[in-house]
């Protein structure tokens, strides 16, 4: 289980970080704790563009089974800071909908950050948020300075109260999760159905195995411009998550490499391109990735797919000299004379011989990363 958890501040030093920093340690054996800062983020603004920070900080909550909220109390409420992080998770977006919610909090007086909290709470219920919280659970820490020694919670009846209310909460979201209408990533709907194609027969089944076994994975965004199937290859290089199912474009591509997925996009649509080459770097080797226009029978558009593999295999076997004639059986070096393909003068190629490259091939249309 992988939850993350939102420092409710942006103050330098805070009891709140500490606190969740403890339970990354504490409860450790019973899910991966990921803390995720709210300094980096913009104020919200509906005139600023989401940047990076706001794309990552939204994915990161979006791939997590559930959230923790760590929260002070400013004011009889939640920091403005917060206000403003929950605003760009809730603003056009959905990812806080039907996601469980932990709500945490600590300060220095007695009673601790309960207004905060119960603000919190409210908003996390709106309609725009939408977020499951657990009711009946609550840890209202008091006194923070003597509670927190070292990074360590001594009190032994707070110790107590969050062991409980983190099991529980565990528990909720292991039951939102049996609940929901996933997807199964093992076997397809309906696997003993079959598919019958000009070209013969699939069961379902196979079509499944098919497409994990290929030696590169897809990716399919449908004619709205939302990405709507994945297939489900292991050691992906991007990888994916059937959270992502639905998103738009904009939605599951970083700010940076938007404007050329659309540009692609947009091509495929008015009919100027139907395929795009873009070989890159990626996770220290090297990748081609191919986009093509789906289209039916009668040429309308239905979607871009995108097809994305490793080619350092073959980049090698050529490097060796491993291509042989498959006419004469003769390799691509010369076993008599030794002399190298490369050698002797090379045929023009025909123009289209090949899928159209990108013209800005400098840049990961996923991560928008540069090959450079």
């Amino acid at each position: 289980m992988l939850l993350t958890a939102i420092v409710g501040t942006n103050a330098d030093f805070s009891y709140n970080r500490l606190l969740l920093q403890y339970m990354q340690k504490h409860f450790k054996g019973l899910a991966a704790i990921r803390i995720l800062e709210i300094s980096q983020l913009p104020a919200f603004s509906e005139d600023t563009p989401a940047d990076m920070a706001v794309w990552r900080f939204k994915k990161a909550i979006q791939l997590s089974d559930g959230v923790i909220f760590s929260t002070p109390e400013y004011d009889h409420s939640i920091p403005a800071a917060l206000k403003s992080a929950i605003e760009w998770l809730s603003y056009r977006s959905d990812v806080l909908k039907h996601k469980p919610a932990m709500v945490v909090g600590t300060s220095y007086g007695p009673q601790a950050s309960s207004r905060a909290q119960e603000h919190l709470r409210q908003i996390l219920a709106s309609p725009d948020c939408d977020a499951y919280t657990l009711s009946g659970n609550e840890i209202l820490i008091g006194n923070a300075a003597k509670v927190f020694v070292d990074g360590n919670v001594t009190d032994r009846q707070v110790q107590t109260e969050l062991e409980a209310y983190f099991g529980n909460f565990v528990k909720f979201v292991d039951s939102i999760a049996e609940g929901e209408d996933g997807m199964s990533m093992h076997q397809p709907y309906l696997d003993d159905a079959y598919i019958t194609f000009p070209t013969g027969r699939l069961s379902f089944r196979e079509v499944q195995q098919i497409f994990s076994t290929i030696p590169f994975e897809i990716d399919l965004i449908d004619h709205n411009d939302k990405f709507s199937w994945f297939s489900n290859k292991p050691d992906r290089e991007h990888v994916r998550s059937v959270r992502e199912i639905g998103e738009t474009v904009a939605e599951c591509h970083p700010p940076k490499a938007l404007p050329i997925v659309m540009k692609i996009i947009d091509s495929f649509k008015d009919g100027s391109q139907d395929s795009v080459s873009r070989p890159l770097i990626m996770h220290g080797h090297r990748v081609l990735i191919q986009y093509f226009a789906l289209r039916d029978v009668d040429g309308a558009y239905l979607g871009t797919i995108e097809f994305t593999g490793s080619v350092e295999h073959i980049l090698n076997f050529y490097e060796q000299g491993a291509w042989s004639d498959a006419a004469s059986g003769a390799s691509q070096t010369d076993s008599t004379s030794g002399a190298s393909a490369h050698d002797a003068p090379a045929a023009e190629a025909p123009a289209d011989a090949t899928p159209k490259a990108a013209t800005d091939t400098d840049s990961d249309a996923t991560s928008g990363a540069s090959q450079h």
